[in-house]
């Protein structure tokens, strides 16, 4: 009997510890993930950035960026495939208000270290500028499109480019201010 006595003091103590940790710590973990991602928006537009406004809809988050005028400067959305070579690839997408990509940043993947995440590097990336959802073909050039593919990770290029497809379509579907587009 007194071995169950001591495991359930042990197992009490343990879950009540676990449960103070849990409680001090789950705040500053969530101002430091809004932090991480109020950076990456900022990384992600070629501006300064005064004000950043969360819109929100029954299906994606969006961020109005803002300059100190009060002017609106960009549009940030999350996207996401699960077609990357090694699974799910995140990223925001920063556009113009006339949805024209001003650049993207990865914010999560698992692609092969030296080949497929490559897709995070400027050289990839600038191909992507400019561009807005109708005008271009989004399929990488191997698949009759026109995004150049990296070398030795074609498949990890064509999730990058299907997460910015994607994130154009959310913008120009469910965006507030642009529905109907």
């Amino acid at each position: 009997m007194r071995p169950i006595i001591t495991l359930t003091l042990v197992g009490l103590i343990a879950a009540a510890l676990l449960a103070i940790v849990d409680d001090l710590t789950r705040d500053p973990i969530a101002l430091a993930k809004a932090e991480m991602k109020r950076k990456a928006i900022e990384e992600i537009f070629p501006f300064d950035i005064d004000s950043l406004k969360n819109v929100e809809t029954k299906k994606t988050r969006f961020y109005e960026a803002y300059d100190r005028n009060g002017t609106l400067k960009g549009i940030a959305v999350e996207s996401a495939t699960t077609i990357g070579y090694s699974g799910k690839i995140e990223i925001l997408l920063g556009v113009s208000p006339e949805q024209k990509i001003y650049d993207y940043k990865v914010v999560y993947h698992l692609e092969t270290p030296g080949l497929g995440d490559k897709i995070d590097k400027a050289k990839f990336k600038e191909q992507f500028r400019g561009r807005a959802l109708e005008g271009t073909t989004w399929k990488v050039k191997k698949d009759g499109g026109e995004i150049d593919e990296l070398t030795a990770a074609t498949i990890s290029s064509r999730a990058v480019t299907d997460a910015v497809q994607r994130g154009l379509q959310y913008i120009n579907e469910q965006y507030p201010k642009t529905e109907g587009k």
